[in-house]
C-alpha cells in the first residue's frame, strides 16, 4: 500500500510538473510569433550549448539545415528543441533572453534583467565562472593594447576627417547656394508656365471669338443668298406677269378682226336662208295649186311643166340638203380649226414664257455661281491666314515645349547633383558620428584597462591551462563601411579577426573546456556587425517586393514621437508607383518606397482616442489593376465633410508625419492602400476624384455576388508551405510562381492566389497564402 501511495504521489508530482512546464511554455508560445521574428538564433545557441541544454548537432541543425531557410523558422525550431528539454530548457531560454534580449525577458517575466548566469553557476559552480571571467580579462588586456595603438591612428584620422568636414561644410554652402539658384530657376519656370497658360487661354478665347465671328459671317452670307434668291424669283414673277399682260393686249387687238370674220360667215348663211325661204314659198304655192285641181283645169303642157317643176323641186331639195350638210361640215371644220389655232397659240405663249423663265433662271444661276466663286476665294484667303496663324502658334508652342524640356532636364541634373551631394554629406556625417562613438569607446576602454591591470598576474598564471594560440592582429585591417567610404579600423576588430581567423581553436576551446561560459566580446561585436550588414527584413505591406526594378528608392523613417513607440515595433515597407508614362523613352517608370514605423497592424479603431486616424471612417475596394475606390463613408464624419463619398477614386496620400512624403495610390494594391490609410490624419492630405464610370463595374459585381479581383500581380515564393493549418490554404513549394488576385481575402491580411503553370502560364489550383509580412 505504501508503494502504491508513493507511486501515486510521484505520478501526481510528475503531472503537476508537466502542467507547470506546459503553463510556462504556453506563456512563451503566446509571444511565439513576435519572438521568432525578432530573435537571432546565432546569438542564443552558443550560450544554450554552454548551458548544456543543446549539443553541437542541435546547433548545426538549427543554423545550417536546409529545412529552415529563414531565421524565423530557425528560432521556432530552437524553441521546439528547448521545450522538449523541459524546465531546464525554459530556464536556459529565459537566461539567454535576459543576457541578449532584456526587453523580451521583461515582457515575458515582468522582472528587470539581473544577468546572474545562474545556469552556469548551477552546472559548474563559481570556479568555472571565475575561469571564464579570467579568460575574458586576458582578452580584454590584449584588446587594450590594440586600442592604444589604434587610438593614435584614430586621432590622425580624426584630424583628416575634421579637415574633410570643413571642406564638406564649404561644399555644403556652395550646394545651398546652388539649391537657392535652382529654386529661383524653378520659380521662374513656374511663373513662365503660368504666363504660358495665360497666353494659351487668351489664344484659345481669341480662336473661339474668331470661330464665332466666322460662323456669324457664314450665317449672314447664307441669309443674303436666300434674300437674293427671293428677289430673283420675284423678278421672274414680274416678268411673267408683264408677258401675260402683253399677250392679253395682243389678244384684245385681234378680237375685232375675228368678229368681222365671224360676221362675214353669217351673211352667206343669211343668203342661203333667204333662198331657202323663197323656195319654200314657191313650193307652198305649187302645193296649193295641186290641192285645187278641180277648180283650175290643168292642161297637158302645164302638167308637164308641173312635173318638171316638181322634179326640179326635189332636185333642189336634195341639193339644198347636200348644201346644208356641206355647210354643217364646214362649220365643224371651222370650229375645229379655231380650236387648234387657239391651242397652238396657247402653246406658243407657254413656250415663250418657259423660254423667258429659263433664261432668267440661267442668268440667276450664273450670278449665283459668280457669288459662290467669290466667296470661295475669300474662304481660301481666310483658310491660308488661319493656317499661317496656326503654324505660328504651333511653332511657339513647340519652342515653349523644347524650352520646358531643357529646363526640366536641367532641373533633373541639378536634383541629381544635389542628391549625390546630400548622400555624400550624410555618409560623411555618419562616418563622423561613428568615429566619435569609437573615440568615446576608446576613452571608456582606458578606464577599463586600469581595472584589468590588477588581474594580469592571475591571468598569466592560468594562461597555460587554456592552451590558446594568439595570432597578431593586423592593425591596418578593419571593417568596411556600409556607405562605401575608405576602410576604417574599429575597436575590437582585431579580436574579431583573431576569432574569425582561428575557428578551430575556438571550437576546441568550447569542446575541450570542462565548464560552460557565455560568448566573448569578440563574438558579440562580430554578431553586431553581421546584424548591421544583414539585409533588412520588414513587414511588407506592398505587393511589389518580388518585382523590384532598377529605379531609385527613397526611404523615410518616422521619428519615434510620431506614433506610440514600443520595443515590438515593426516596420512596414510600402512600395507605390508614382508615375507611369509611355510617351517618350526618357520618361521612365519611377517607384518610391517608404519605411513606415507602426506599433500595430490592427484596424484603426484599435488606436487610442487621441491617435484615431480618419481611415476608420471609410472602407475601400479595388486594387492595383482597377484602382482604389471608396465603398462606404461614415455619415456625419469629418471625412464626409471633405467631399469624399462612394465612388471616389483615391489618387495619392500626403502624410505630414512622413515629412510631407507623397504616397501614390494609383497602382498600389488594396493591402497597401489599407495600411497606408491607417496613418491618414489630415483630411486635406488625401487627393481623390469622382470616377463613377470605373466604380460602376465593381459595384455591380459586388451587388450580384460575383467574384471580382481588383489586384493582379505575380510573385515567386522564397520558402515552402507544405503543411498549412488552414484547410483553404494553398500548399506551395519554394521557387514556385503564384498569381495573386486578392491581397485582403475576406478582410484579412492574407493573399488569395493561384499556382501558375510555368509552361502554359495558366492558373491552376487556388488558395490562400500568408502575406509577405507573415
Amino acid at each position: 500500500m505504501a508503494a502504491l501511495e508513493n507511486a501515486s504521489l510521484q505520478a501526481c508530482s510528475l503531472s503537476e510538473q508537466e502542467e507547470e512546464e506546459d503553463a510556462l511554455w504556453e506563456k512563451i508560445e503566446s509571444a511565439r510569433h513576435q519572438l521568432t521574428r525578432s530573435l537571432n538564433p546565432a546569438k542564443l545557441t552558443p550560450y544554450l550549448r554552454q548551458c548544456r541544454v543543446i549539443d553541437e548537432q542541435d546547433e548545426e541543425e538549427v543554423l545550417n539545415s536546409c529545412r529552415f531557410p529563414c531565421k524565423s523558422n530557425q528560432t521556432g525550431y530552437l524553441m521546439d528543441i528547448l521545450r522538449r528539454r523541459g524546465k531546464r530548457g525554459y530556464e536556459a531560454f529565459l537566461e539567454s533572453l535576459e543576457f541578449y534580449y532584456p526587453e523580451h525577458y521583461t515582457r515575458l517575466t515582468g522582472r528587470e534583467p539581473a544577468q546572474r548566469c545562474s545556469m552556469i553557476l548551477d552546472e559548474e559552480g563559481p570556479e568555472g565562472l571565475m575561469q571564464f571571467l579570467l579568460v575574458e580579462v586576458k582578452k580584454m588586456r590584449a584588446q587594450r593594447k590594440e586600442h592604444l595603438l589604434k587610438e593614435h591612428q584614430l586621432q590622425a584620422k580624426n584630424q583628416t576627417l575634421e579637415q574633410e568636414q570643413a571642406r564638406l561644410e564649404q561644399r555644403l554652402q556652395e550646394l545651398l547656394k546652388m539649391q537657392e539658384r535652382c529654386q529661383r530657376l524653378r520659380e521662374e519656370w513656374d511663373s513662365n508656365s503660368v504666363e504660358l497658360l495665360r497666353l494659351k487661354d487668351e489664344n484659345y478665347m481669341m480662336a473661339m471669338r474668331y470661330a464665332q465671328l466666322c460662323e456669324e459671317k457664314n450665317m449672314a452670307v447664307l441669309r443674303s443668298r436666300d434674300l437674293q434668291l427671293l428677289v430673283d424669283q420675284l423678278k421672274c414673277k414680274v416678268t411673267s406677269l408683264e408677258e401675260e399682260c402683253s399677250l392679253l393686249r395682243k389678244q384684245a387687238s385681234t378680237m375685232p378682226q375675228r368678229e368681222a370674220e365671224e360676221r362675214g360667215h353669217p351673211d352667206a348663211v343669211s343668203e342661203l336662208w333667204a333662198e331657202n325661204q323663197r323656195l319654200t314659198a314657191s313650193l307652198q304655192e305649187l302645193q296649193g295649186m295641186l290641192q285645187t285641181p278641180g277648180e283650175v283645169p290643168v292642161t297637158g303642157s302645164e302638167q308637164i311643166l308641173l312635173d318638171i317643176l316638181e322634179h326640179d323641186w326635189k332636185e333642189a331639195q336634195d341639193d339644198r340638203q347636200d348644201l346644208c350638210q356641206k355647210l354643217n361640215s364646214l362649220q365643224s371644220e371651222l370650229q375645229w380649226a379655231e380650236e387648234l389655232r387657239d391651242k397652238y397659240l396657247q402653246e406658243v405663249e407657254d413656250l415663250q414664257l418657259k423660254y423667258r423663265t429659263l433664261q432668267k433662271d440661267c442668268d440667276l444661276y450664273k450670278h449665283r455661281m459668280n457669288t459662290v466663286l467669290l466667296q470661295l476665294e475669300e474662304i481660301e484667303k481666310e483658310r491660308d491666314q488661319a493656317i499661317q496663324s496656326r503654324d505660328g502658334v504651333q511653332l511657339q508652342y513647340s519652342q515653349s515645349l523644347i524650352e520646358k524640356d531643357q529646363y526640366r532636364k536641367r532641373v533633373r541634373v541639378l536634383e541629381e547633383e544635389r542628391d549625390e551631394l546630400l548622400s555624400k554629406l550624410s555618409r560623411m556625417e555618419g562616418l563622423n558620428s561613428t568615429l566619435e562613438a569609437q573615440l568615446q569607446r576608446c576613452r571608456g576602454n582606458r578606464s577599463l584597462g586600469k581595472m584589468c591591470s590588477s588581474s594580469y598576474s592571475l591571468c598569466s598564471n592560468l594562461s597555460s591551462t587554456w592552451s590558446l594560440v594568439d595570432k597578431p592582429s593586423d592593425l591596418t585591417s578593419g571593417l568596411t563601411d556600409p556607405l562605401d567610404v575608405s576602410a576604417i579600423t574599429f575597436p575590437g576588430d582585431s579580436a574579431i579577426q583573431s576569432m574569425e581567423g582561428t575557428p578551430d581553436s575556438e571550437k576546441d576551446i568550447n569542446r575541450l573546456s570542462t565548464f560552460p561560459f557565455p560568448p566573448c566580446i569578440g563574438s558579440i561585436l562580430r554578431r553586431q556587425r553581421e546584424d548591421r550588414c544583414m539585409p533588412y527584413k520588414s513587414l511588407s505591406c506592398g505587393s511589389f517586393s518580388n518585382m523590384e526594378d532598377t529605379t531609385d528608392n527613397s526611404f523615410v523613417s518616422i521619428p519615434p514621437g510620431a506614433f506610440s513607440s514600443s520595443s515590438s515595433s515593426t516596420y512596414t515597407r510600402v512600395k507605390s508607383e508614382t508615375c507611369l508614362s509611355m510617351l517618350t523613352s526618357h520618361q521612365e517608370i519611377s517607384r518610391r518606397s517608404l519605411v513606415v514605423q507602426l506599433t500595430s497592424m490592427g484596424h484603426p479603431s484599435s488606436l487610442s482616442s487621441h491617435e484615431k486616424r480618419l481611415g476608420a471612417d471609410i472602407s475601400i475596394l479595388g486594387g492595383n489593376r482597377t484602382g482604389i475606390y471608396v465603398q462606404w463613408v461614415k455619415p456625419g464624419s469629418q471625412v464626409e465633410s471633405t467631399g469624399l463619398r462612394e465612388g471616389c477614386r483615391l489618387i495619392e496620400l500626403r502624410v505630414p508625419s512622413l515629412k510631407e512624403e507623397v504616397l501614390s495610390l494609383e497602382n498600389c494594391t488594396r493591402e497597401v492602400a489599407y495600411l497606408s490609410l491607417l496613418h491618414w490624419d489630415e483630411p486635406s492630405s488625401l487627393v481623390f476624384q469622382l470616377d463613377l464610370q470605373g466604380y460602376q463595374p465593381l459595384r455591380e459585381a459586388l451587388e450580384e455576388g460575383k467574384k471580382f479581383s481588383g489586384d493582379s500581380f505575380y510573385i515567386r515564393t522564397n520558402l515552402s508551405l507544405l503543411e498549412p493549418s488552414d484547410p483553404y490554404a494553398l500548399c506551395v513549394k519554394c521557387r514556385e510562381i503564384l498569381h495573386v488576385t486578392d491581397t485582403m481575402y475576406k478582410g484579412r491580411l492574407e493573399w488569395y492566389c493561384s499556382r501558375v503553370d510555368p509552361l502554359t502560364m495558366r492558373d491552376l489550383d487556388k488558395g490562400t497564402v500568408p502575406n509577405y509580412s507573415r
